[in-house]
């Protein structure tokens, strides 16, 4: 199979799955970008993070993740706090409503993804995760941007 192969199937299944999870994410108010720093954010703990590692995780511009943290702040998912450390920053960290949100949102869309790929057998799951894992680490682009986030 070749490099090109591979890219196809990747993106094709990305699209299938994509489908789905966009009717989740629209009951629940979300787009994959907020969903995604919400994740992000869970992954931080109580630590929280700056915009600027939100951005660099999550391959978002700095207008595109300000806009999103704005969103999400203002829907009550988020607060932004002075950096201690740094004035020049702030610190991101979700609030209980927005550890809510991400938890039952990322069950929602894990739910989906389990019901679409039913059908498949689940070593044949497991062994394409690992290789897509190995892929992924000799590219060095294997961060943690979507955790499972199911209770």
């Amino acid at each position: 199979m070749s490099s090109l192969s591979l890219a196809q199937h990747a993106v094709r299944l990305q699209t299938l799955l994509e489908r789905h999870i966009a009717e989740v994410l629209k009951k629940h108010g979300l787009s994959r970008s907020e969903l995604d720093v919400l994740g992000a954010l869970a992954s931080c703990g109580d630590a929280g993070a700056r915009p600027q590692e939100l951005s660099s995780q999550l391959l978002l511009t700095t207008g595109g993740i300000s806009n999103i943290l704005r969103r999400l702040e203002n829907d009550g998912h988020i607060t932004r706090e002075a950096n201690r450390t740094d004035a020049r920053s702030n610190i991101v960290r979700l609030t209980p409503q927005g550890h809510d949100v991400a938890r039952e949102t990322g069950a929602a869309v894990a739910e989906v993804i389990d019901r679409v790929l039913h059908p498949v057998d689940r070593s044949l799951i497991d062994t394409a995760a690992e290789l897509l894992h190995q892929v992924l680490v000799a590219l060095d682009e294997d961060s943690p941007v979507h955790r499972d986030l199911s209770p």
